[in-house]
């Protein structure tokens, strides 16, 4: 069976997803209400007519107490015992309303009544001890002797009196289901006001583009009023997202087009009249320098563009990745006439190992760079990496500044660099919540990237 069948909708899940969310929740509020109500109303019922029949039963149970002692039983004719078929009610016993109570012998027949007669006598009676209910009336059976004494009462007021209880609780179920379900159709609906409009802000903002609009927030500190305020912040921070990504491309467009102004100059010029083949060497050399510096632009904004994506923490040695840093850098220094010296101690950070590495390298060659001096100290210590060269440094009001892509110091102008490195280690700085500290010196400047104190390190990465 394919994927696709098993998410077919069912027909109620088809029929549902046609109503709104309003009519969703009110259908689950009526039902569990109606549900409610009704159960309700049949204890009650039950409860009333549980409550009714014992209460006829006590009557009738007390009835048969004074007719038992009611009863009369003559001696038969030879006056050697009592005939059971003279047996009667003395003339005292009168029993109220509706009752009836008859003196049935072991075959059922009737031998005596009294209270409310009837045109039975020819009726034959069951003689089972006990309560039960035959044609429409209540009757309480007990043995006498050998006689049994029968007691009855009509249920027609009874029953009445439950059908009418019935058909109130069912008009009450019904009034109050109706207005439960206006009340949940209410409720919803102020509940889900907020949704509506931020569905209605997101709505306008795909429509027009316009990210500078805001959900209206709710009072109070709700589910609704924290999804609210939690959109807004969101909104917040997708405006200060697209704001930073068209400045970073208005900024890299130009510092773009200024190399390759410069590269299609030299083109045409080299492309002006026919030269000989050293000329076009020598042309095509220049431009090499240019494509180099155009594709350490490219990689540097790729770079800084990657800080905006998810970090991937890991546990890194912040000493092995320095060593490996400076080994790189050896030829640049020589280059400058200067020597890195390293002042190493183990010591684990919670970061990236390429963005670590890729940090350490821009610090030091910032420092081979603009330094002066032929020395430059590259430290580590408790989560700390710490590059420090001669000279005086940066203005340090200029310092935010610096760490502003393409933004670069007073008179390096010089120098050959795109001012991306520090942005792009103060990028990396903040993916992992480290800081970058710049200090000024007695004729030194440093640089230190501090890692936040790490939780001790897991036994399964200690070095044995």
């Amino acid at each position: 069976m394919s994927q696709t069948t098993l998410l077919q909708p069912t027909p109620i899940q088809k029929v549902l997803g046609r109503l709104s969310l309003r009519l969703k929740l009110m259908l689950g509020y009526a039902i569990v209400f109606a549900l409610t109500v009704l159960l309700g109303g049949a204890g009650v019922y039950y409860a009333a007519e549980r409550a009714l029949t014992a209460s006829l039963d006590t009557t009738l149970r007390e009835t048969a107490s004074v007719a038992q002692a009611s009863i009369d039983q003559h001696e038969d004719e030879e006056g050697k015992g009592k005939a059971l078929e003279k047996a009667d009610f003395n003339s005292e016993l009168k029993p109220s309303g509706d009752l009836s109570i008859e003196l049935l012998a072991s075959t059922g027949n009737i031998l005596a009544r009294a209270g409310k007669l009837e045109d039975t006598s020819d009726s034959v009676y069951p003689t089972t001890p006990g309560f039960s209910t035959e044609d429409s009336r209540r009757v309480l059976t007990l043995r006498v002797d050998d006689l049994y004494l029968r007691v009855s009462r009509p249920t027609d007021t009874l029953l009445g009196f439950l059908e009418t209880l019935a058909q109130l609780l069912l008009v009450g179920s019904v009034f109050m289901i109706a207005v439960a379900c206006g009340a949940g159709y209410w409720l919803a609906h102020r509940a889900l006001k907020p949704v509506d409009a931020v569905a209605r802000t997101a709505e306008s903002i795909a429509a027009r583009g316009d990210y500078a609009e805001r959900v209206p927030q709710t009072p109070g500190t709700d589910e609704m009023a924290r999804l609210t305020r939690t959109v807004n912040l969101m909104l917040d921070g997708l405006a200060g997202t697209i704001e930073r990504e068209k400045d970073f491309a208005r900024t890299a467009a130009h510092e773009l087009r200024t190399p390759l102004t410069v590269l299609r100059g030299r083109l045409d010029l080299t492309l002006e009249r026919p030269r000989e083949a050293a000329e076009y060497h020598k042309a095509l050399l220049g431009m090499v320098g240019r494509v180099e510096a155009l594709t350490a632009l490219t990689e540097g904004l790729l770079a800084l563009a990657r800080t905006d994506a998810p970090n991937e923490l890991e546990e890194v040695e912040l000493a092995g990745i320095a060593a490996q840093v400076a080994e790189s850098c050896e030829d640049m220094a020589r280059a400058g006439g200067q020597h890195i010296r390293l002042n190493l101690e183990p010591t684990w950070v919670r970061a990236e190992g390429e963005g670590v590495q890729r940090a350490v390298r821009n610090l030091l060659e910032n420092a081979l760079k603009y330094g002066s001096g032929q020395e430059v100290v590259l430290k580590v210590s408790a989560q700390e990496i710490q590059v420090i060269s001669g000279g005086l440094g940066p203005d340090p009001a200029q310092w935010p500044r610096l760490l502003q892509p393409f933004e670069r110091g007073a008179g390096v102008q010089g120098v050959s660099g795109s001012g991306l490195g520090l942005a792009l280690v103060s990028a990396l700085a903040r993916r992992w919540d480290a800081r970058l500290v710049p200090e000024w010196g007695e004729g030194t400047f440093s640089v230190a990237l501090a890692f936040p104190i790490a939780d001790p390190r897991p036994e399964s990465l200690l070095v044995c």
